[in-house]
């Protein structure tokens, strides 16, 4: 991770996660990459694709609110418990203004953009069935960050549209870089982080 203080517990805006009530405690990131539960995958993948190196992946972050009621509004966990999220270390921290991913614009626009982009004849003609197999893995759950870029560098139909379809993502746009101790630039906005460490008390 890539912040200050690596050494140290970083200080951050207070931030709350609706979690299993037996989560409290310390902890450390998954090893694994997480699939997401409301964006399609595509959109995930898109988004992978096109994260700017100092945000955060959302492959690997937490989730939270910036405010208790929020988290517990947003639910997602049954019969779990508000958690604060304290003491992080080496946290890269980001924002959107959306109290969820799920209700950005992204979300529910960019694989028909995408569809668009690669022309709609195109996706239709059974003659292309070889060239929508080389992209199918767009679709999958996860697809690794370099396996995009290489999709969209080895195969025409990917490259010709890479920076209108590029200049339609506004995820990243949206999103804002959040430093130790400064306010969230957005009052309701899900917050999302990577850190080698974290508690939640």
């Amino acid at each position: 991770m890539n912040n200050n203080n690596l050494a140290g517990h970083q200080a951050f805006a207070p931030m709350y996660r609706l979690d299993n009530a037996a989560s409290a405690g310390s902890h450390k990131p998954r090893p694994t990459r997480r699939a997401p539960g409301n964006v399609p995958y595509v959109v995930d993948n898109l988004w992978e694709w096109s994260r700017p190196e100092e945000f955060p992946s959302r492959r690997h972050c937490v989730c939270a609110s910036p405010s208790a009621a929020l988290a517990q509004q947003l639910g997602g966990t049954s019969g779990g418990a508000v958690f604060t999220i304290n003491n992080l270390v080496g946290a890269r921290v980001a924002q959107i203004p959306q109290q969820d991913a799920r209700f950005h614009l992204d979300a529910t626009s960019l694989h028909k953009t995408l569809l668009k982009l690669l022309g709609l004849a195109w996706v239709g003609d059974d003659k292309n069935l070889d060239g929508m197999l080389a992209i199918a893995p767009l679709w999958m759950p996860c697809l690794p960050r370099e396996n995009a870029k290489a999709l969209f560098k080895n195969h025409r139909s990917l490259a010709e549209i890479e920076q209108r379809l590029r200049a339609a993502i506004k995820f990243w746009d949206d999103a804002k870089l959040v430093s130790s101790n400064d306010p969230y630039p957005f009052p309701d906005g899900e917050i999302f982080f990577e850190a080698d460490s974290w508690d939640l008390i």
